[in-house]
């Protein structure tokens, strides 16, 4: 009789259990699941639960698949959608300067100023003195203001304004670190000062000329290069050009001077204007790194220039130079800080364009 009603309990269990499979087929509510699920383990004897379980599990698996799936798809949707959500603000904000949306270098830039009130200065750099050049890139065009103060200029800080110049060392530093990483050149120029003293001392142009073209060259200097320091050396010891007249000169006349003297072009004439005269309208339209920035500034799509074809001197440019000069007009006459933040736009490794270290002046 026991054997029986088992028999007919496990039957009717069957057919509920086989309805309620049905069921959940249909249905698209884990939740309801494992409710329905719940009851029938419930109303079941101990065999019929160990069925029922085993349905319990293999929806439980079937709804975990498709958790998952779903989970992968939302975190793609998600991800997707964050870059594009980027994207589009970037646009907007370019939209409402009325200007092309900026290429893919374009989020290191953030063109929206950062408030209106950030013209107050001290805000932006943290210092309670601010060069006149910040507070006239700032006027000109506030969109700047996120950069500035992401990367205040060191160069033109009171600080950095107060550090001594010797422009025989500055020159010097220059020609040394001429198309060489800024380690490379703090190495060769350790070891060029070594050849003279052992206190971090750069010799003076005198001293200079007591060495032999081969003995500078032990520092690691090419021909060239040696050559040139001692070139440079003897037009200081004759008296054709002075530390004095450097200094004092202005910038066409220091252009003027230099521009004669073996191993110093144009390029390497403005960087010592910038960076060791602290001159504030310094403007170097050959640089890559300044045509780069300007590009970027002006809201170019800087790679696609990168793949466009030569000019027709074989000399490839991120922007013409008359179109840089034309643009960077506004910002005269501190065309130096705006090459700063144009650097730091472009990722410029501004270090070794300073040529210029922690040794010690006579």
């Amino acid at each position: 009789m026991v054997s029986r009603n088992h028999k007919k309990s496990t039957a009717e269990a069957t057919r509920v259990s086989t309805r309620i499979s049905m069921r959940l087929k249909s249905s698209k509510s884990a939740a309801s699941i494992s409710k329905v699920t719940k009851v029938t383990s419930k109303t079941t004897s101990d065999g019929v639960t160990k069925k029922t379980t085993t349905t319990k599990t293999v929806a439980a698996k079937k709804v975990s698949t498709k958790a998952k799936a779903s989970s992968k798809s939302k975190k793609a949707c998600s991800i997707g959608g964050k870059e594009g959500e980027e994207e589009g603000e970037e646009e907007t904000a370019e939209d409402k300067d009325g200007k092309e949306p900026p290429g893919p270098q374009a989020p290191k830039y953030d063109p929206s100023p950062v408030e209106p009130t950030i013209l107050t200065l001290p805000t932006i750099t943290g210092e309670g003195e601010v060069h006149p050049g910040i507070t006239h890139l700032l006027t000109t065009n506030p969109s700047l203001s996120t950069i500035i103060t992401r990367h205040p200029c060191t160069l033109f800080s009171p600080p950095g304004l107060s550090e001594p110049v010797n422009p025989f060392h500055s020159l010097c530093s220059g020609i040394i670190s001429q198309q060489v990483s800024s380690a490379a050149a703090a190495s060769i120029k350790s070891r060029f000062i070594t050849l003279f003293n052992s206190t971090n001392t750069f010799p003076t142009p005198s001293e200079i000329l007591t060495k032999d073209i081969a003995t500078l060259r032990t520092a690691g200097l090419s021909q060239r290069k040696a050559e040139y320091i001692t070139g440079l050396a003897e037009l200081f010891v004759s008296g054709d050009l002075t530390n004095e007249l450097l200094l004092e000169s202005s910038d066409e006349i220091v252009t003027e001077k230099l521009i004669k003297v073996r191993g110093l072009g144009l390029w390497s004439i403005q960087m010592f204007l910038l960076f060791a005269l602290k001159r504030t309208d310094v403007f170097a339209t050959g640089d890559l790194g300044i045509q780069r920035g300007m590009a970027i500034l002006a809201g170019r799509d800087v790679n696609k220039l990168k793949f466009s074809k030569p000019g027709k001197a074989g000399k490839w440019k991120y922007m013409a130079e008359e179109e840089m000069i034309k643009l960077a007009e506004v910002y005269s006459p501190y065309r130096s800080l705006l090459s700063w933040y144009l650097w730091r736009l472009a990722d410029t490794d501004v270090e070794v364009l300073k040529g210029v270290d922690k040794t010690k002046e006579r």
